[in-house]
């Protein structure tokens, strides 16, 4: 992966492992038919996929009622997204901890918001979700190790700059977006996602790959998550920070790869903020 920026030696930051599932369903070397099997054996996770299957923002033809039926209409690539994202919860959150509780519910939001804007888009709504859930990811890895995490976070947002990780890195000597990107690996997503990642808090970065205008696919995916952080008010959410910096130095290039007017995204925020509402999130 390319670097916007300097990383410090964040190896004595423990990365937990994807559960012995996530390795085999992201191996490609399990048949459909044993799929089902090995999933169902998780009766918890196997609600929690078909409720997100099942969810208004997804909006399938007809209701999904088991794993089978879900790799049968789905496909293997898809269900194995949807099970690796809802098995970061799991592995990260602790329910006994109000901000990894916040910042999952967060994250959770702009997933729901990238789904509905790739929707929009009509761009691929898998990868756009799976991108979300994992991009802030090193928050709570961060949190954990730093007692004071909470508070530099939350003055990165302030800074006017937008410069998120680069404060962190000058604080810390480490940041969330690189820490995500290592964990994004490790689970067997795409090079391509955990470079979005990565870089998701360079402006510099961004506007670089925009002004190349290189790699579409990428820009799609990165677009729809900068979009989706926006939308989903993500500096007010999770730093309680109502002015979004960082959105301001970047907006302009990702309107125009996506084809959207200042008005056109007040009116998709508005729609996407009353679905959100609808959906109590």
């Amino acid at each position: 992966m390319s670097e916007s920026h300097t990383d410090a030696d964040s190896s004595a930051i423990l990365l937990p492992a994807p559960p012995n599932i996530v390795e085999q369903l992201r191996s490609g070397s399990t048949d459909t038919s044993a799929l089902g099997d090995m999933i169902e054996q998780n009766p918890e996770l196997v609600q929690e996929v078909l409720e997100t299957i099942n969810a208004p923002y997804v909006n399938l033809v007809r209701e999904i009622s088991s794993i089978d039926e879900a790799i049968r209409f789905l496909g293997q690539e898809r269900v194995t997204r949807l099970i690796t994202a809802r098995l970061l919860k799991t592995a990260f959150i602790t329910k006994s901890r109000g901000f990894l509780e916040d910042l999952w519910s967060s994250s959770n939001r702009v997933a729901v918001t990238a789904v509905l804007i790739a929707k929009e888009l009509k761009k691929d709504m898998e990868v756009a979700y799976e991108t979300a859930l994992f991009h802030n990811i090193g928050m709570a890895l961060m949190y954990t190790e730093f007692e004071n995490y909470r508070t530099v976070m939350r003055a990165s947002y302030k800074h006017e700059s937008g410069a998120i990780s680069a404060f962190e890195q000058h604080h810390l000597e480490c940041n969330h977006a690189s820490l995500g990107a290592e964990v994004a690996l490790k689970w067997h997503l795409t090079e391509q996602q955990a470079l979005i990642i990565k870089n998701h808090h360079s402006s510099k970065w961004i506007l670089q790959r925009f002004e190349e205008n290189s790699n579409p696919e990428l820009l799609d995916n990165l677009a729809i998550l900068k979009l989706a952080e926006f939308v989903s008010d993500l500096s007010n959410q999770i730093a309680k920070v109502t002015i979004n910096h960082e959105w301001k130095a970047v907006a302009e290039p990702i309107m125009k790869h996506v084809g959207l007017s200042w008005s056109q995204l007040e009116k998709l925020k508005r729609e996407v903020i009353i679905e959100l509402l609808e959906m109590k999130m």
